[in-house]
């Protein structure tokens, strides 16, 4: 054991040693690590635990696998013991041994999952696995991705899911065909994977109510191509439909790119969703309560009832800012009078005064420009009146927006650059080239460097020089 220890510790042989020569010796180290007993790897030596003398920055592969072997020994008692140890790992890892050994780091990660979930702690798995997504390429898609947002979800730490989300996704594994390395089979990314990270990531933006992005999200996973219709992508239709009234008023509109399969099947599953958005943007509160009676029990089943019920909050803020077209001041009190509050909750909350409060919240959170006016200083004699105004939209809100829009569509263009150059220069994008080529009789076959097929343009308009960062220098000179 202490020979094993010592190589442990020798590995790697040098921090700067060649690439080549680094994955030589991780392939070796991978070699002993497996043909080594679990029982020889999880137990304490000579009373000295092994992951004590261990480095997870540097022995990363040995650190990784005592792990596994204690958990597989030691199951939730070992779990209970190492989990401290786990988050160091996670945290610290180096990813370039990791890399070649997914498996066993999934079999980890999936263990950690459980435990936290199951003892109702998710909150504790959180900042670790974010490192984790972090220290591996973060815009290439992975198991942790989905399985990092559920625990998000069920913590509802959403703030700390958004700074994954926000980075947004430019590559996505394919199945691997390749030779697989001796350790593990390497973990297939699966279609409900995707799908999955679609939907959860709208629920992010959901809790943070920032509705623009859950709409964005929802639709990748309505949109999703196949030749049947998931129920994570019916699930993620009837979340749109809602997140689209409490987004401009009304449902969105099926995207065109929707397969017809899909498209039947949103809308012969979707129907009490579809009479709700109808409801509400005929504007009829009456309406709107005897479609909300019916529907209480679909909400619920369809774990939809939060979201309803902040559209039903939204259904009267938005009934007051339509009135701004028709009136220039008008008074809470009549504002009462047309029974916009379609919550039941009760109580004056659909009085003045309630109403007095919610047009005073929105003005606060800028959803209208307006004031308030009392005709009394004494609260009981006074009239409260609402003065609307037609103020522009504030232009420096509006420029700081576009100046964070533009700045992530100029990442997105350098990011397609570099993965269209990579798969149109990759063996198996060149062997389906000769394929087509030798279908169509075409005279490629004779070169493969003829300028028809090779000579790619990656610029997708722009110029090698980045024009694009000039445009952004004179954008922020007018700011």
């Amino acid at each position: 054991m202490d020979k094993l220890i010592d190589y442990f510790l020798g590995f790697p042989s040098s921090p700067n040693i060649s690439e080549s020569e680094l994955h030589k010796q991780i392939q070796n180290h991978l070699s002993l690590l497996n043909r080594t007993p679990a029982a020889t790897l999880a137990y304490q030596h000579a009373g000295t635990d092994v992951l004590a003398l261990l480095d997870p920055s540097v022995n990363s592969l040995a650190y990784l696998y005592v792990l596994v072997a204690r958990i597989d020994l030691g199951q939730k008692n070992a779990m209970e013991v190492a989990w401290r140890q786990i988050v160091t790992f996670l945290e610290t890892f180096n990813p370039k041994q990791v890399r070649c050994a997914q498996d066993i780091f999934k079999r980890l990660v999936d263990s950690f999952f459980s435990f936290v979930t199951e003892s109702g702690k998710p909150i504790i798995a959180i900042r670790p696995i974010k490192k984790a997504i972090l220290r591996f390429n973060p815009t290439k898609f992975s198991f942790l991705h989905p399985l990092f947002l559920r625990l998000c979800l069920e913590a509802k730490c959403y703030r700390d899911a958004a700074a994954i989300v926000d980075i947004d996704l430019v590559e996505f594994p394919c199945i691997s065909t390749g030779k697989v390395t001796e350790n593990t089979r390497v973990r297939e990314i699966t279609y409900q994977d995707v799908l999955t990270y679609f939907l959860y990531a709208g629920m992010i933006y959901m809790g943070i109510k920032e509705w623009r992005r859950a709409a964005d999200y929802l639709t990748y996973a309505i949109v999703a191509p196949g030749n049947a219709c998931s129920q994570i992508q019916i699930d993620a239709y009837k979340k749109y439909i809602l997140v689209g009234l409490l987004l401009d008023g009304k449902s969105l509109p099926i995207p065109r790119s929707t397969t017809s399969v899909a498209n039947r099947a949103y809308k012969a599953l979707s129907k009490p969703y579809e009479s709700f958005a109808a409801a509400f943007k005929a504007g009829n509160p009456e309406l709107l309560r005897t479609e909300v009676t019916q529907l209480v029990d679909v909400f619920r089943q369809d774990n939809n009832t939060g979201l309803a019920i902040q559209c039903l909050e939204a259904f009267r803020r938005m009934q007051i800012i339509a009135l701004r077209d028709t009136y220039v001041t008008l008074s809470t009190e009549e504002i009462s009078k047309k029974d916009l509050e379609v919550t039941g909750r009760g109580g004056d909350i659909g009085g003045k005064e309630g109403t007095e409060a919610v047009i005073l919240g929105m003005i606060e959170r800028e959803e209208i420009s307006a004031s308030l006016s009392h005709s009394h200083p004494d609260p009981e004699q006074s009239q409260t009146t609402v003065h609307f105004h037609n103020h522009p939209a504030d232009e420096s809100c509006n420029l700081a927006a576009l100046q964070v829009e533009l700045r992530r569509i100029m990442t997105l263009n350098k990011q397609m650059k570099s993965i269209n150059k990579k798969y149109g220069m990759s063996r198996e994008f060149i062997q389906h080239m000769v394929k087509v080529a030798k279908m169509s009789g075409s005279s490629v076959l004779a070169g493969m460097a003829e300028p028809d097929l090779m000579d790619f343009d990656y610029s997708f308009g722009w110029a090698e020089d980045e024009p694009e960062e000039t445009i952004m220098q004179d954008f922020e000179d007018d700011m």
